[in-house]
């Protein structure tokens, strides 16, 4: 039997701990929040199964307050002249739960495994021995293990305090973050909900970014979200400039009202070492164009827990912690390797130029309903003719496209076996491929 940390209380660093534990492993959860704060106060989007395949709570026996379907979607212009509007089916749907309840369905079921939870605990750095990682350090001393499973977000302090051996990226680059506040402002009744009730703005106001306005029977749920962070000025402006327009958002927050950061960008490409290996936001694992990660989090800790549970000899050393990171890059990080391509590349462009592609059909509904997955070469050709009205634009996301396919084939493409000067060749072969801004 293995003694394993988990740092952080994360959903992929809850689902790996409840896999491990039930296998017989000694599993501990250190996080720093009260086990009350854990869980913005908000909705996401995720795969319902998943939430079976791990805890095996039935979808159909999900409370029905604490998850609902979302309404079709309109994607805005940065000019506002142009509207690309998605209409979800009833296969397509995409549903949408409170976090709160999610993570303590998690919480619970790790424990339920066999899983320790330890709240209130601040994680400084690995403690590291002989160049190894071998625990962590927190306020209150050291605590030793075979394994620290780091979960503890994108400014990770185990991450960040890594050997230099380990060759594992640290920091978090300008544009890799999402700095958002969203909150559920309560709904004026004597106006309608909006056909289109869920409205998203790109460069909104002219800004890097994105906000939506999201219309609920009850509610009106508003984020601001930019790449550099939001400050309450902000807010107050971009609320004022909501309310002239949507005259149905009223003062009063019934949810949120808080601050988030979201990783929007691809995966590290090596997130495992001796005695450690990352997941959920401490490996930036969300889908770059819209920062949802839940899904992803949630199969990596499962997939991790498999690997871990295969190592009989229970070292788990960076060879043998290699196949979670080779096949988690195979399933899952190419897809969002070419996600970041599409993202990255709309924000070099101006907002006349994201306006361009709007009204001249470049993006369409189809592009946008799998945030960037069909902007694919084949489909961009088609839009060849309406694109090269302003070319630079058109070459700009093209490039952005070829170079993101570019990063997502080479991600499937991780060596077989863990070898320092191969990773080290795929991963400056991957960071070739990047667009800054």
């Amino acid at each position: 039997m293995s003694k394993i940390i988990v740092a952080g209380a994360g959903h992929g660093g809850l689902t790996a701990a409840a896999f491990l534990a039930k296998a017989g492993h000694s599993v501990t959860v250190y996080e720093k929040r009260k086990r009350e704060e854990l869980g913005h106060d908000w909705e996401d989007r995720f795969t319902f199964s998943l939430l079976k395949e791990i805890t095996g709570t039935d979808e159909k026996a999900l409370p029905s307050d604490i998850w609902r379907y979302r309404g079709d979607c309109a994607f805005v212009s940065p000019a506002k002249r142009k509207k690309v509007i998605i209409n979800y089916t009833a296969e397509n749907r995409q549903k949408i739960m409170w976090r709160k309840p999610l993570i303590n369905m998690l919480l619970e079921n790790a424990e339920k495994c066999g899983a320790q939870l330890c709240f209130g605990t601040q994680i400084t750095a690995p403690y590291i021995e002989n160049g190894t990682v071998k625990g962590i350090v927190t306020k209150d001393g050291i605590v030793k293990a075979d394994c620290v499973i780091d979960a503890a977000g994108a400014f990770s302090p185990v991450r960040a305090n890594l050997p230099e051996s380990y060759h594992i990226e640290k920091q978090p680059r300008y544009g890799d973050l999402f700095y958002a506040y969203r909150a559920y402002f309560k709904r004026k009744k004597e106006y309608p909900v909006p056909e289109v009730p869920f409205e998203v703005y790109l460069y909104h106001e002219g800004e890097q970014g994105l906000s939506w306005c999201c219309t609920n029977e009850d509610s009106v749920d508003i984020l601001i979200g930019r790449i550099y962070e939001v400050t309450g000025e902000k807010v107050s402006e971009q609320l004022a400039i909501f309310r002239k327009e949507h005259p149905w958002i009223g003062e009063e927050i019934v949810h949120g009202g808080n601050y988030g950061i979201i990783p929007v960008r691809r995966p590290l490409t090596l997130m495992v070492g001796d005695g450690y290996a990352a997941v959920g936001d401490s490996a930036f694992m969300t889908t770059p164009m819209n920062g949802m990660g839940i899904d992803l989090s949630m199969q990596a800790g499962k997939l991790l827990a498999q690997v871990m549970c295969a190592d009989k000899s229970g070292k788990y050393t960076a060879e043998t912690l290699w196949e979670y990171n080779r096949k988690f890059h195979v399933l899952y990080g190419g897809d969002t390797a070419k996600n970041e391509g599409l993202k990255n590349s709309l924000l070099t462009l101006p907002g006349c130029g994201v306006d361009f592609l709007f009204e001249n059909d470049v993006i369409q509904s189809s592009d946008l309903a799998g945030a960037g997955k069909n902007m694919n070469f084949g489909a961009l050709l088609g839009k060849f003719v309406r694109g090269m009205r302003a070319p630079k634009y058109f070459f700009a996301i093209i490039n952005g496209v070829i170079k993101g396919s570019g990063a997502s084939g080479l991600y499937k493409k991780a060596p077989e076996k863990f070898d320092m000067a191969k990773i080290d060749a795929w991963s400056a072969a991957i960071a070739g491929k990047d667009i800054r801004f």
